[in-house]
């Protein structure tokens, strides 16, 4: 996030930071005079010592008896009121620079300013400049400029008087006297290379001329300790717009106390550090720092941080109370994150979530989960109840029972051809023929676990909940329907306690076996119970695909490389030219390499591999996703969609995997129009319009720049899974960047995860806009 409470000052010629130039050179400078007057008081009072000896002398050789008598307050002013301009007793005029002093001090500035002027008219010890620098603290801008001009014509302080005409000047929005002046104080500049506050005049001079490395040096080897706070400041503001955060940072928190939280927050937003960033904006909130600004900065500090809700109410709130400034400090520019594209960042978050990603580590079990056949004693049963009826003249009952054998064998011969399409990786044409099915025999447990597996391999995973659910609820004891359903639940954010709950109680009451060994473990594995489902790794069960994933799983969660390694090991040889087994047995045998070791490794293990490719082309989700990411990882994105184009154009199956993989390898690798038609193709010409590819040509829109389209698409993804978090989330935060933040905080309102952190979607402050509205208004 922008510093912007910072960024904003750094340009002292703005309207906007007028006041902070005010402070940045009338306190200080003032400082600065009163200083030296003090050399030049006790200079004067030597000199005053001196004639005293004399005068008394005299006195005494007179022979006079006259005593002298101190001359009051009232004296003096009674004298400066005189038209007569008789020079004035130094300790006198030490006495009125004090009372002046007092009086500006204490807020009775009008008098304060009327001493100084009359004390300028009799004594050298208050000059020019010195009234300059007070009619400047009290905004008196166009008398100050008069008094620094004066004080650059009698030859005193030069530099300094003309650095601070330019202040006036800038108040009085003269930009060309600024610049007359700003140029005079750096003629003047060398007159001062002997004093200590040399150093501190070019910041400043190079600062205004807008040098601001020149000054960033001047500051950062300074000749002087004098002003320091004003030196922070300016460093803050320069660190800060070459984003050296940290040291911006640095020259803020030496202020102590700190003053402009809102602004050390807005840094610390900036440098990702959002406990503090959250901290300081609080602190400004309290302390009505810039309260728009403030409370606006600390709700998208809380979407940074995954506390969307609260965000939502923020906005919600400051929305209400100023609807239209609410739109105007921040502007929102939603981007995708660049870990989707940095290879680097790619590689660090692939091997995160192949361990912890509960989404992946359910579609590899998805992947190798067995399909289920029908049940051939029920069909037998109900053909001989239908003979049985027939025999004792109950016709009316033996049609009944006739057609559901009819039915039953037209739909178990319908389910044994859709297992044969799937298991040659056509899922997709499978799963429109167990929908058919499904049709015909609505009741049948068996025909919705296959459904519901199909769609949990296609990536659909609110379908498959309400399909594993409705095979669980029409046949208890088909536990693995109910274990998928809860894993289903988990993703789509379904409550599953009471489901939960029933299934563990089932299972405890069944007498231990294979079987039901395998469905602890599944639950297990569920409620991220690693202890447990180690004792799953002490079996001697038969060598199975599923078996083996699950050992692989178990003993990458434990650390346990050496079992997961041989079990990705036995997993490629029974499936040597299946691409998710050697996906697998990359991530247990090379997990412990350095990135770029890492990269090559697995680049020349699959150059190895003799794959069909059938998987990628036509099968599972899981597979297209992480073997698209490997290839990422290791730069071969452009050979892979070579590779898909041409398929897509000789074959004569189904091409909606292959459109959806080659759309989102085109993402991956940068081309974004590419990726976003295809993906519109996928949806408008093949149909492919589940929550998920609605979500994905939304992320392709995105990267293409066309938010509108992607708004429309997150509003279908949405419509068709209202639990999709990530829709809700990038559909919110496309909202705020159109400017309509009540339909931001309904979305983002919805978002009921602590901690909620997006796969695909970022956003920033729109800086360049900030900058252009600012020009505009210029």
């Amino acid at each position: 996030m922008a510093a912007e409470g910072v960024e904003e000052s750094i340009i002292i010629i703005e309207d906007s930071d007028a006041a902070y130039v005010k402070s940045l050179h009338t306190n200080d400078i003032i400082g600065e005079s009163s200083s030296k007057n003090n050399k030049l008081l006790l200079i004067a009072a030597g000199v005053f010592i001196l004639i005293l000896i004399v005068l008394i002398t005299s006195l005494i050789l007179s022979k006079s008896s006259k005593k002298y008598d101190d001359v009051s307050m009232k004296y003096i002013e009674n004298k400066l009121e005189d038209e007569s301009k008789k020079p004035v007793e130094p300790t006198k005029i030490e006495n009125m620079i004090a009372k002046a002093n007092y009086l500006y001090s204490t807020g009775s500035k009008s008098e304060a300013l009327s001493l100084f002027e009359k004390i300028a008219l009799y004594s050298e010890a208050v000059s020019a400049y010195n009234l300059g620098v007070a009619q400047l603290k009290d905004e008196q801008y166009d008398v100050a400029l008069k008094s620094f001009q004066k004080a650059i014509q009698n030859n005193e302080k030069r530099c300094v008087s003309a650095i601070n005409a330019a202040v006036c000047s800038l108040h009085l929005k003269n930009n060309k006297n600024f610049r007359y002046y700003i140029d005079l104080a750096y003629a003047y500049l060398p007159a001062e290379r002997q004093s200590p506050l040399y150093s501190y005049y070019y910041a400043l001079i190079n600062y205004y001329n807008e040098n601001y490395l020149e000054a960033l040096s001047a500051l950062k080897n300074p000749t002087t300790a004098e002003y320091l706070k004003i030196q922070n400041n300016l460093g803050t503001k320069i660190n800060a717009l070459f984003d050296n955060d940290y040291d911006a940072i640095e020259n803020m928190e030496q202020n102590q106390p700190i003053k402009n939280d809102f602004s050390l927050g807005l840094l610390y937003a900036r440098v990702g550090d959002l406990t503090l960033a959250k901290k300081h904006l609080k602190n400004a909130i309290v302390k009505n720092i810039e309260p728009v600004k403030s409370q606006l900065a600390l709700s998208f500090v809380n979407l940074k941080a995954g506390q969307v809700q609260d965000a939502a109410k923020e906005i919600n709130n400051i929305t209400d109370m100023f609807e239209e400034e609410a739109y105007k400090p921040y502007p929102i520019k939603v981007k995708l994150k660049e870990s989707l594209f940095d290879i680097d960042k790619a590689q660090k978050r692939y091997r995160e979530i192949t361990l912890h990603d509960k989404l992946l580590t359910y579609q590899k079990i998805f992947y190798f989960s067995p399909y289920k056949i029908f049940n051939a004693n029920k069909t037998i049963s109900y053909i001989r109840k239908g003979n049985a009826n027939i025999f004792i003249d109950n016709v009316n009952s033996a049609k009944d029972y006739l057609k559901k054998s009819y039915s039953s064998s037209n739909v178990n011969i319908g389910i044994t051809k859709a297992i044969k399409k799937a298991l040659s990786y056509k899922i997709r044409e499978a799963n429109s023929m167990l929908l058919e099915l499904i049709k015909i025999q609505p009741k049948h447990s068996i025909l919705h676990y296959n459904l519901a597996l199909t769609f949990a391999q296609m990536g659909n995973m609110t379908d498959a909940h309400e399909h594993f659910l409705r095979s669980y609820h029409l046949d208890a004891k088909n536990y693995l329907s109910g274990v998928y359903a809860v894993m289903c639940s988990q993703i789509v954010h379904k409550e599953n306690k009471k489901l939960l709950s029933i299934i563990k109680e089932s299972l405890n009451n069944e007498e231990i076996n294979e079987n039901i060994d395998l469905y602890k473990t599944l639950l297990f594995i569920s409620e991220d119970k690693i202890l447990e489902s180690a004792d799953w790794l002490k079996n001697d069960y038969k060598q199975r695909p599923l078996y083996l994933a699950l050992d692989i799983i178990i003993a990458l969660k434990q650390n346990n490389l050496d079992t997961a390694k041989k079990s990705s090991q036995k997993l490629t040889i029974l499936l040597p030219d299946e691409i998710l087994p050697h996906l697998m047995n990359i991530d247990t045998s090379f997990s412990e390499l350095s990135p770029k070791k890492y990269s090559n490794e697995v680049a020349n293990y699959l150059k190895k591999q003799n794959f069909n490719f059938n998987d990628l082309y036509y099968g599972p989700y899981i597979t297209r996703y992480l073997y698209i990411q490997q290839n990422l990882i290791t730069g071969r994105l452009y050979f892979l969609r070579k590779q898909l184009k041409q398929v897509l154009e000789s074959t004569t199956e189904q091409t909606h995997e292959l459109t959806s993989s080659l759309a989102l390898a085109s993402l991956y690798d940068n081309a974004f129009e590419e990726s976003y038609t295809l993906y519109n193709n996928l949806i408008d010409n093949l149909k492919v319009r589940d929550s998920y590819t609605l979500f994905l040509a939304a992320v392709a829109s995105t990267a293409a720049n066309h938010h509108e389209n992607a708004i429309a698409l997150l509003e279908l993804s949405k419509m068709k899974d209202s639990n999709f978090l990530e829709s809700r989330y990038a559909l919110g935060l496309l909202y705020l960047e159109a400017k309509n933040n009540k339909g931001a905080v309904i979305q983002l309102s919805r978002v009921n995860k602590n901690n909620f952190n997006s796969e695909y979607f970022n956003f920033d402050i729109d800086v360049d806009k900030l900058i252009f509205e600012k020009q505009h208004q210029k």
